[in-house]
């Protein structure tokens, strides 16, 4: 199988962290070896190449089981962390192992390692014996010291290196987390182990706290013996190599603490730090901005938490800004803030309904798509109109335009509202019109037809399917009045109710009662001229 420059570098960016962690465990195991405990019957009866050969042997083929294991275990992953592979190209069951490996990849990486200084510790504390018996015939040792010399290896090298191997793997194998997981949801991969911040912080206090006293009191415990059995002058020398063995173990403690602490806290306060950037862009109003979740931790929970409110912030936003375009600003914020009661209820509003005129033979004479074209830019016009007086579209039917002033908000003034909207739709027209001559369009004309009394108003519809609509005398009327703006050849009239309910300064002239379908009785109208 052919391996990619990317992969190369992050195969061997992993195998040079394993390597060096290793070494650093292999260091301070010959340090407690060498310094803090010595085994006499190695030192007085072996040969002096034997010890440093066989640790160089037997230290090869471990880290070399431990290199390959691990490649065994990551080499999938590189795939897709280089992004030479999209996990979303891989069917689900495959793609659901490969993110559980990359969630436990720095766990299980400490998790070998730290074995296999447990077989370390077997082989240079009982193979190691044995074998220099048979080499050499000496006799083996006691117990005490196999179990002092396994402590050593297991606990001072394999701890340290696996708490090293975790903590620098899991911070350069973050950055390809987010590679697995597109769209976050970390906490849907089941049966994932990932040592929670808790853990991970109880973790780096025992270590911290414990690792130095076992061997401080190895030393002391060693050395006491020692100055049991010695003369004044051994004691002498016994007691200035303890001072300088102590100051010794204390600086590795110390240096391995400051860099566990630092490994820790920045796996901590760097999400922690995204996390709170991110919220300041919220707040700049960034509903674009996403944090990308790197563990299945609190902080990971807190993150995807954080993203999902953000996600819905969004949609609310655009579900807004949809709205928006149906109403005014303020009918808007009123409804979506609850303040507004969409339940059925009688209200008193202004009714105002428009209709193309001669509308059907241009759209005969037209191709559809500058049909669409044309009644969409006056669409656009109209409503702008009417939003810009708080007037409220309830629906489009055909070239027809239906919409209410004084609901669902109230407004004393809803007469002079759709008045007002009313004037301004002609005055956009016309502008209109003046465009559509310039494209070879004849011009357009509209009929208003404008009435104020009570209605019902509500949410009505379907259980799958509703929208706000008004219904009543009132709103049929309305339509009416509407119809015979074509009759009286003028663009808006008005009812007798509206026109001696208006505030404002507008002129009006009186036309015919007429009779109207529904109504036993004539309709007084009145033609609106424009604002006095």
């Amino acid at each position: 199988m052919l391996i990619t420059k990317q992969e190369r570098s992050m195969r061997w960016t992993i195998i040079f962290l394993i390597v060096v962690g290793n070494a650093i465990g292999a260091v301070l195991t010959r340090f407690y070896f060498l310094i803090i405990y010595q085994p006499s019957w190695v030192k007085l009866e072996l040969s002096p190449h034997y010890d440093t050969l066989f640790f160089l042997i037997s230290t090869s083929l471990l880290l070399s089981s431990s290199v390959w294991i691990t490649r065994r275990l990551s080499l999938p992953l590189y795939q897709i962390a280089n992004d030479e592979v999209s996990i979303d190209s891989i069917d689900k069951e495959s793609a659901q192992i490969l993110k559980r490996k990359a969630i436990q990849l720095p766990a299980s990486i400490a998790v070998i390692s730290f074995l296999v200084w447990i077989l370390a510790g077997f082989i240079f504390s009982l193979l190691h014996p044995v074998a220099a018996q048979i080499l050499y015939g000496i006799d083996l040792p006691d117990l005490t010291v196999c179990l002092k010399q396994f402590f050593g290896i297991t606990f001072v090298g394999g701890l340290i290196t696996a708490l090293f191997l975790y903590f620098t793997i899991e911070k350069y194998w973050r950055g390809s987390i987010p590679k697995f997981f597109p769209e976050g949801n970390l906490s849907q991969v089941k049966d994932a182990f990932m040592p929670h911040v808790y853990h991970r912080l109880l973790i780096a206090f025992v270590a911290i706290s414990l690792v130095p006293l076992p061997l401080l009191g190895i030393v002391a415990y060693a050395k006491a013996q020692a100055l049991h059995k010695a003369d004044a002058i051994v004691r002498a020398q016994l007691l200035s190599s303890l001072f300088m063995e102590i100051i010794i173990i204390t600086f590795i403690c110390v240096v391995f603490s400051i860099v566990l602490s630092i490994f820790v806290s920045t796996s901590v306060s760097i999400p922690l730090d995204k996390l709170a950037n991110a919220m300041k862009e919220v707040e700049k109003g960034n509903l674009d901005v996403r944090v990308e979740i790197v563990s299945n931790d609190e902080i990971g929970s807190v993150t995807e938490g954080f993203n999902l409110m953000v996600k819905g912030l969004k949609e609310s936003e655009s579900i807004k800004e949809s709205f928006g375009k149906y109403v005014s600003q303020e009918i808007r914020d009123e409804i979506l803030n609850g303040r507004i009661s969409l339940d059925g209820e009688m209200k008193r509003a202004t009714l105002l309904f428009s209709d193309l005129r001669d509308f059907t033979p241009l759209v005969e004479s037209m191709h559809p798509k500058e049909v669409v074209t044309i009644m969409n830019q006056y669409f656009t016009q109209m409503t702008e109109a009417i939003k810009e007086n708080r007037g409220l579209v309830l629906q489009y039917v055909g070239d027809e335009i239906e919409a209410v002033f004084g609901a669902p908000v109230s407004y004393e003034d809803h007469m002079d509202m759709a008045v007002k909207a009313a004037l301004e739709m002609r005055r956009r027209l016309i502008e209109l019109n003046k465009n559509f001559e310039k494209q070879g369009v004849n011009p357009l004309q509209h009929g208003i037809g404008i009435h104020t009394g009570a209605v019902l108003a509500g949410n009505i519809g379907s259980k799958d399917r509703i929208s706000y609509a008004l219904v009543g005398d009132t709103v049929n009327l309305a339509s009416r009045i509407m119809g015979l703006t074509k009759e009286f050849s003028c663009d808006i009239i008005l009812s007798q109710t509206t026109n001696s309910l208006l505030t404002g300064d507008f002129t009006a002239e009186q036309l015919s009662a007429v009779k109207v379908k529904g109504k036993k009785e004539k309709v007084l109208i009145y033609k609106l001229i424009d604002y006095a």
